[in-house]
């Protein structure tokens, strides 16, 4: 589904502050893949997303959408690929304007060209995605709680019915319970459709609750690129690069070094009560 070569970028070319944003990157993400990007401020997250939905051109190397090169000589993949590769940017309830819900929704699908009926079918669809009521719908989206302002964001780009949804830390600024709420919502859609879903987050116990995969961006390259097993068992790289690996993971890393016969794979607190429990049924070790 999305495939780079050796995909580069650099700011201000040619000056004195020219500056490596990522360098070097061949990635595979295959169709239907739910990936985690994790990484620091500045690893260069956002960059790669970016370049994803043609925002941004390569400097150097190449990006491939369904085996199509993005920045080939036909404009008309890279306008396709606006539509078939939805970005969610962070706090996308800044980019709120029409004056309805509903208008802010149908915006994108309008501008595909559907029919009224089509346009209306993908609107009560995005809604029911993101938890919103039709008694929004003819409300001005300024007159919005924080959490619903960041849901029709969310519904306007999920009504265009991407191959590819990507979304730019949707979690940030809310609180425990809107957090939970909008990943919950967001995994469900994953689920249902079958898309590819790229999240980026600075939270590696939101990463590792929903996500197949992670990949580890470290200054401007990609560090890792596994399984959410694979790159945990990675904890002391992790944390060489101000990452860490969630808590509830690192205490039953400590039970195994303690010679309890725990599994090093458990990334939930939910996990690690069946991990618990496991044990405690079969009676090993000092488990009293």
């Amino acid at each position: 589904m999305i495939k780079t070569e050796h995909l580069s970028h650099f700011y201000s070319v040619g000056t004195p502050f020219e500056t490596v944003a990522i360098e070097d990157i061949n990635l595979h993400i295959k169709k239907g893949e739910y990936v985690g990007v994790i990484g620091h401020t500045g690893s260069g997250k956002s960059t790669l997303i970016a370049h994803f939905n043609a925002i941004l051109k390569p400097t150097s190397g190449k990006i491939f959408i369904d085996g199509k090169d993005l920045w080939s000589e036909d404009k008309k993949q890279r306008i396709q690929t606006r539509f078939d590769v939805g970005l969610v940017f962070q706090y996308p309830e800044h980019q709120l304007f029409e004056e309805t819900v509903y208008k802010d929704i149908a915006f994108g699908p309008k501008n595909m060209g559907l029919s009224e009926e089509e346009i209306h079918r993908r609107v009560e669809k995005a809604m029911r995605f993101v938890g919103l009521s039709e008694s929004v719908l003819e409300k001005s989206p300024f007159d919005l709680s924080g959490g619903q302002k960041r849901r029709v964001a969310i519904a306007g780009v999920m009504a265009l019915e991407p191959k590819v949804l990507i979304l730019d830390e949707p979690a940030a600024g809310l609180d425990p319970m809107g957090r939970d709420e909008i990943l919950g919502r967001i995994r469900e859609y994953h689920q249902e459709t079958g898309s590819t879903v790229l999240l980026v987050s600075h939270s590696m116990e939101d990463v590792s609750k929903n996500a197949d995969s992670i990949l580890v961006m470290n200054r401007g390259r990609c560090q890792m690129h596994a399984s959410v097993p694979e790159v945990f068992e990675r904890a002391d790289e992790l944390e060489k690069m101000g990452l860490d690996v969630p808590r509830i993971t690192r205490v039953f890393f400590a039970l195994q070094d303690k010679g309890y016969p725990v599994s090093r794979n458990v990334f939930t607190v939910e996990q690690g009560k069946a991990e618990i429990t496991r044990l405690l049924k079969e009676g090993g070790k000092n488990h009293a």
